[in-house]
């Protein structure tokens, strides 16, 4: 599947170089901030910054960074007071994971106006392959145990949304996400001789809102 999907962006990407030559390209970056729900970690914030050119009226390129961030805590109350009227918690933390992703990607695009080149709305989607790199760090407060994991590997996504041009050079956006990557670490072997590694599936669907801006020429 990951091989087919990098044989469709390199056909995509050179089928348009001979018509890229009698358009005039611009330069783009893009703001983006949502939510990422991967399947071995919590739902949590996701930003992502982009930045390419175009290649034709409908088609651009790029390459994106994103970062994702979600904490998770194990806690229980252990006692409540009301003072004054005022009522409050106090908790215990027992547990707290925090995972941190960072995948960076090559990307392709397509925006499709609706109803004319004079209607703002926009049809976008996009697809991009790269690599993801996954921190993860573990404090059992109770056990007094802390770990830290990194993996990394390869990894995909695909978006699909609208956009509304509010300027001549701005695009506001809503995009729905998902994010396909398996990633290992820790390859070795066991005292049988046997390859062991860990595994961390960071695979989900997340949404997007953000702005997309033609600037001048970055490169």
């Amino acid at each position: 599947m990951k091989r087919f999907f990098i044989a469709v962006l390199i056909g995509l990407l050179f089928s348009q170089v001979m018509y890229a030559q009698r358009y005039k390209q611009r330069s783009f970056i893009e703001f983006k901030f949502g939510q990422l729900d991967p399947a071995d970690a919590s739902i949590g914030n996701l930003f992502g910054v982009a930045t390419g050119r175009t290649i034709d009226d409908r088609l651009s390129w790029g390459i994106e960074l994103d970062v994702y961030k979600s904490t998770f805590r194990r806690q229980t109350t252990v006692a409540e007071f009301d003072s004054a009227g005022i009522t409050f918690r106090e908790k215990r933390v027992e547990l707290e994971f925090t995972t941190t992703i960072i995948p960076v990607y090559f990307l392709l695009n397509y925006e499709l106006p609706l109803g004319g080149r004079t209607n703002p709305f926009r049809f976008r989607a996009s697809g991009g392959i790269g690599w993801e790199f996954i921190w993860n760090h573990e404090n059992n407060f109770k056990l007094d145990i802390e770990r830290k994991r990194f993996f990394n590997g390869l990894g995909w996504h695909l978006s699909t949304g609208m956009g509304l041009k509010i300027s001549q050079a701005g695009v506001l956006f809503f995009d729905v996400v998902y994010n396909d990557a398996t990633v290992t670490r820790n390859q070795d072997r066991n005292q049988q001789g046997l390859p062991i590694f860990q595994v961390m599936d960071v695979s989900g669907f997340g949404f997007l809102f953000g702005i997309n801006i033609a600037v001048r020429d970055l490169f």
